[in-house]
């Protein structure tokens, strides 16, 4: 997968670098930190580093901030990706368009940006937000042939496009997605559990029931309960067999969930988290 920068998204739209950074930065870290973390490098224009924040402040001034009291563990985060957005690799170096031929972004003209190679090279960009580019796609027109760019500034979607294309696990996926929500995969048995799916519909169908779990509130939650012909929607209840699991040493009694008429999801909760621990793609734990 190749990535660039979109440098057009930053243009002096901040009023400071506060700002920037709560509104904006930390978006693209978590952005950048799922690319890095797979090996993916975005490419960049080599004098991104001038890209304005404010109208008299550029990109490369996160280099010598720090907190009041030293440097945090924050500002270093920023400051560490920071510097790997100022630094190789840079498209110039195998630049793939004609700076002479003429690149359009609606009637601005995009040529020698990261649009434009973006289109040479059929490959994706990455924008700060809140800007123009606040879209899922850029269309880009050169020769009167107009290319859609895929464009992420959320890290949600660029975990579901690296999902889509086969770049990380659906136990990643889950991770990442469900990061923060009323699921909680920690705990989970990677070999009781994710490890046992080998099929893309039967990921689907654990997809679509913990999308539909974390959306509804506990008390619907507890309300989707019953047995036999009683069961209705995510029937969660109590596990007929609390013993099975005494070896994750659950802080509480195990719950179970339905994830299809076949699959079951079994856990415990502690708050509003539910700390899933395994599942069941055969009715191995059926009662």
């Amino acid at each position: 997968m190749e990535i660039l920068i979109n440098e057009l998204s930053l243009h002096g739209q901040f009023n400071n670098i506060e700002e920037f950074i709560n509104i904006s930065l930390n978006k693209f870290i978590k952005i950048y930190s799922l690319l890095d973390i797979h090996n993916i490098q975005p490419l960049k224009k080599y004098n991104f580093y001038s890209a304005n924040i404010t109208p008299n402040e550029t990109f490369s001034l996160l280099l010598t901030l720090k907190d009041k009291n030293g440097v945090s563990d924050e500002v270093r985060k920023f400051k560490r990706i920071a510097d790997k957005c100022i630094n190789e690799p840079y498209w110039e170096i195998d630049i793939k368009h004609n700076p002479d031929d003429e690149f359009k972004w609606g009637d601005k003209i995009v040529s020698n940006t990261s649009l434009a190679e973006a289109y040479a090279r059929n490959s994706s960009l990455i924008s700060f937000i809140p800007s123009s580019f606040n879209t899922d796609f850029i269309d880009i027109t050169s020769c009167n042939i107009s290319k859609k760019i895929s464009n992420f500034y959320n890290s949600l979607e660029l975990a579901k496009h690296l999902y889509d294309n086969k770049k990380i696990t659906f136990q990643k996926y889950c991770n990442l997605i469900f990061k923060d929500s009323k699921l909680c995969f920690d705990k989970t048995n990677k070999s009781q559990s994710f490890d046992l799916i080998n099929d893309i519909n039967d990921e689907n169908e654990f997809l679509n029931s913990f999308h539909l779990f974390n959306d509804m509130t506990w008390s619907n939650i507890l309300s989707q309960s019953g047995k036999g012909k009683n069961k209705v929607g995510l029937a969660f209840e109590k596990y007929h067999n609390q013993n099975y699991f005494k070896n994750y040493f659950p802080l509480t009694e195990v719950y179970k969930f339905r994830c299809s008429q076949k699959f079951r999801a079994y856990g415990y909760r502690i708050g509003d988290i539910f700390h899933i621990l395994e599942f069941d793609l055969t009715h191995k734990l059926s009662d």
